[in-house]
């Protein structure tokens, strides 16, 4: 797989997984609607090539009116389910408002899901403006900072997060801003020599 990394933008060629696949038909959505998100977590390694296994997607989304998020509920009602509820409003009030996350799966589809909440925190503000963007076989999704990534998984410190962090820095070592990773390190209070002696840095 060859993979071209210019300008925050992230272009290769694949055959899309299942994983890649929901993505890019939740995502056509949200863009089509022009509304800023990120995909994070265990998924970007996953979009990248590594191979494991994983019950959703996240996807972080800038906080939406109620009549815009009616606009693109009605617009994912479609093809997507919510398994959380079905009432619009429970899904804003009762769970995104309250900072949960609700869950959206192809119909008669369970797993993989889409687990959806807003950009809140100050972390997932900058992650939102700081994305990349990756044209998978000409299709946009749009990303994590891989800096971001790496230490925010690092941070979650489970065999399997270690190893997608791993993975990710082994992939794109020479195109990593190092000095950012250790800034997103110290924010995360993370002890450096450890980082490193996991990443084999």
């Amino acid at each position: 797989m060859e993979i071209e990394y210019k300008d925050r933008t992230i272009s290769f060629i694949k055959e899309p997984t299942i994983y890649d696949n929901l993505v890019l038909e939740f995502s056509k959505i949200l863009q089509t609607q022009k509304i800023k998100h990120v995909f994070v977590s265990g998924y970007i390694a996953l979009l990248f090539g590594r191979s494991r296994i994983s019950e959703d997607v996240d996807i972080l989304v800038e906080r939406l009116s109620f009549d815009d998020f009616i606009t693109l509920w009605k617009a994912l009602a479609k093809d997507f389910y919510c398994h959380n509820t079905g009432d619009v409003k429970i899904a804003y009030d009762k769970y995104l408002n309250e900072n949960l996350a609700i869950r959206f799966s192809k119909m008669e589809v369970v797993i993989p899901n889409i687990e959806f909440k807003w950009a809140t925190t100050e972390q997932h503000k900058q992650t939102l403006e700081e994305s990349l963007t990756v044209l998978l076989n000409g299709n946009t999704i749009i990303i994590s900072s891989l800096e971001i990534q790496i230490a925010y998984k690092l941070y979650l410190n489970s065999d399997k997060d270690i190893e997608d962090a791993r993975y990710l820095f082994e992939l794109f070592r020479e195109k990593l801003d190092l000095k950012k990773i250790q800034k997103e390190i110290t924010n995360l209070n993370l002890s450096i020599q450890d980082v490193k002696s996991k990443l084999g840095w």
